[in-house]
């Protein structure tokens, strides 16, 4: 039934690229994997951070986004929230935060060189997305934790529970694939986001008294040590990005 040609596998040429522009916060949060992989692809590349600040009445705003650049870019693409990701050659303005990694992915040779690789990339991408979420619902006040208290009283069952469900699906992926990174031999663009992910909840279990999450995932821990070591990432870490708060300033952890 149907047209068949909907659900075939099609690739599509790199996009060309001399110049693109990053827009996030100015914390780690969803920048921090497109940050990485401007500087691992040697890019040519301008980084935008955005600020919230608190207003007198508890609410937070921010002003150069909302006010300022988010109505000149919505001209262009009505989607574009943060992260955002602008071609400068093609002139293509990308959003949502999958689909800005994807993209880079692509124009910066991160998305794999078979299709065995680009499915895999794609589907862990995806996967993490899942993941993010659920951290989000957790360090932000939300409908679930209301209140710093309830945010601490939530961390037995997330790193328990949530993260450990996470972890093991995962490690299992990497066992299966056999694979040095979680899409082939060299990284990918999920890979950068996994590997933040996972040092996100690395300095979580510091901050509150928890064992490492990823202690009982030998697996995980060669892939979390091997990206970090990553040569091309050294100027990275070397840099005030890599220092940045991890969430944003109404967080309950920052």
């Amino acid at each position: 039934m149907g047209n068949n040609q909907c659900f075939s596998f099609v690739q599509l040429p790199a996009a060309k690229v001399t110049k693109v522009t990053t827009g996030y916060w100015d914390f780690r949060g969803l920048g921090a994997p497109m940050r990485m992989m401007c500087v691992y692809a040697k890019a040519d590349w301008e980084d935008i951070k955005y600020s919230a600040k608190q207003k007198a009445k508890g609410s937070w705003m921010a002003r150069e986004w909302e006010q300022e650049q988010r109505p000149k870019l919505r001209e262009q693409n009505p989607l574009v929230q943060l992260p955002y990701v602008i071609n400068h050659t093609t002139g293509e303005l990308v959003s949502q935060s999958s689909a800005v990694y994807l993209y880079l992915g692509r124009v910066l040779g991160l998305a794999g060189t078979t299709r065995e690789e680009e499915v895999a990339n794609e589907q862990v991408m995806a996967y993490l997305y899942g993941m993010w979420m659920e951290v989000r619902d957790l360090v932000y006040p939300s409908f679930n934790n209301r209140t710093e208290e309830s945010f601490k009283a939530s961390l037995d069952n997330h790193f328990m529970g949530a993260m450990a469900g996470h972890y093991s699906k995962l490690e299992a992926w990497l066992r299966q694939k056999q694979t040095s990174f979680f899409a082939g031999s060299k990284p990918c663009a999920a890979d950068f986001h996994v590997w933040e992910m996972l040092d996100q909840q690395e300095a979580m279990a510091r901050e509150f008294d928890f064992p490492s999450p990823i202690e009982d995932y030998p697996l995980l821990q060669v892939f979390f040590v091997r990206f970090r070591q990553l040569v091309e990432l050294k100027p990275y870490f070397e840099s005030s990005d890599a220092s940045l708060p991890i969430n944003n300033k109404m967080a309950y952890f920052k």
